[in-house]
């Protein structure tokens, strides 16, 4: 049997109120422990909401780690000075 979305996420629902018991979800739906538990996983994905951009960039300042960005971003003054003498010798400066 084909099962709707609403469907799939009423039946999930039903598991996760029932402490995850797929088993027993399957058993009374007629459907398998494995296509309970892959809806069950869809259905909590669904429910996470994702981290809004000003949210990640108040935790990047509030938190103990840079983001990759900026530290990526950071200009090395080693690798500036030698920049700086490469153009020199090139006459770009």
């Amino acid at each position: 049997m084909n099962y709707n979305v609403s469907q799939q996420k009423e039946i999930a629902q039903y598991a996760v109120e029932h402490d995850n018991n797929y088993k027993a979800t399957g058993e009374k739906y007629g459907i398998s422990y494995q296509q309970v538990a892959a809806w069950v996983r869809k259905y909590k994905k669904s429910q996470t909401k994702p981290v809004k951009k000003a949210e990640k960039t108040s935790q990047a300042q509030q938190g103990s780690r840079p983001n990759m960005l900026d530290v990526l971003s950071r200009k090395d003054p080693v690798l500036e000075a030698q920049l700086h003498e490469v153009k020199k010798r090139l006459g770009l400066l």
